[in-house]
């Protein structure tokens, strides 16, 4: 029954039997039986249709509100009882943009994993809108991402912080100089993360406080990836700003990451959920482990 439960909250939720059936991997006819299913095991009509989608009847009204309630409270039974180990297994699903899933994340969840080996961890990276998309879409149990998305139905909680610094290769002109200023570099060459990143994101709001925007700079080439810029300026096509998460990996690499005098970029990494849904066990247990070890200022998992 709380399956059905389950179902049925997220099709009133969603307002689509589709988007519910490409969730859960499951045809949409399937969908429609199990709704249907439970319509009988509790005999009364949930829904009816209008327009060329569905409301809800009376009885789905109240049906839906117990739903909701009784979920919470199974969650709640279920989080009480959590430390027992034989709850502590399965697989939990984070979405991640670039900088937090290629840097951060493997590193918290191999001392988090210590605690539970039997979680099995599934990182999906992209940027940050798209993350936020897998959050709604149901596709990701929660997301880390560089971008605050406080909506309806999403709500975002500060993790981390996070400074864009320059970066050149070791062996270009500008990687010498003394006096870097954002007016010096206007006019060579540039690579930028594609539209959607919090990365990018960050950068034009500290340009739109200098009274500048992209079309001030020579942009050369636009990327996908955080590896795809280094790639870029490691090759010679130009500078770019880059997290100081990655800066150990870029002297590494040969490259050389630095500060723009009174150019200053920071922004944070946020952990993303869907509004007033709880997470699964095991998924809270790791969501509460990533806010604790940072929550006080702690940079490395312990």
């Amino acid at each position: 029954m709380l399956d059905l439960m389950r179902l049925f909250g997220q099709v009133v939720e969603e307002q689509s039997f589709t988007v519910v059936a490409r969730t859960l991997g499951i045809s949409q006819p399937a969908v429609s039986n199990q709704i249907r299913a439970f319509e009988e095991k509790l005999g009364v009509k949930l829904l009816y249709r209008k327009g060329k989608g569905f409301a809800l009847t009376p009885e789905g009204e109240i049906v839906y509100k117990h739903t909701l309630h009784i979920l919470d409270q199974w969650s709640e039974l279920m989080r009480e009882i959590g430390d027992s180990e034989k709850l502590m297994s399965g697989k939990v699903h984070i979405g991640a943009s670039h900088i937090p899933g290629e840097y951060l994340l493997p590193m918290y969840l191999g001392a988090f994993r210590k605690l539970y080996p039997e979680i099995i961890f599934k990182l999906s990276i992209g940027d940050s809108l798209e993350m936020a998309e897998k959050v709604l879409a149901h596709e990701v149990d929660f997301a880390v991402v560089g971008a605050v998305f406080d909506t309806e139905k999403l709500t975002s909680e500060f993790w981390l912080k996070d400074e864009l610094g320059f970066v050149i290769s070791n062996n270009h002109p500008l990687s010498g100089s003394q006096s870097l200023d954002i007016n010096s570099i206007r006019e060579d060459p540039m690579i930028i993360r594609e539209t959607g990143s919090g990365h990018r994101r960050a950068f034009e709001e500290a340009l739109a406080k200098l009274g500048l925007d992209l079309n001030d700079f020579n942009i050369a080439l636009e990327v996908g990836s955080t590896e795809a810029v280094k790639n870029a300026v490691r090759s010679g096509i130009g500078y770019s700003f880059l997290s100081k998460h990655t800066s150990e990996s870029c002297e590494k690499q040969g490259l050389v990451w630095s500060n723009v005098k009174d150019f200053h970029i920071e922004r944070g990494f946020y952990l993303l959920t869907r509004r007033n849904k709880p997470l699964t066990i095991i998924a809270d247990e790791c969501y509460r482990y990533l806010v604790s070890q940072t929550s006080e200022g702690r940079g490395q998992p312990i």
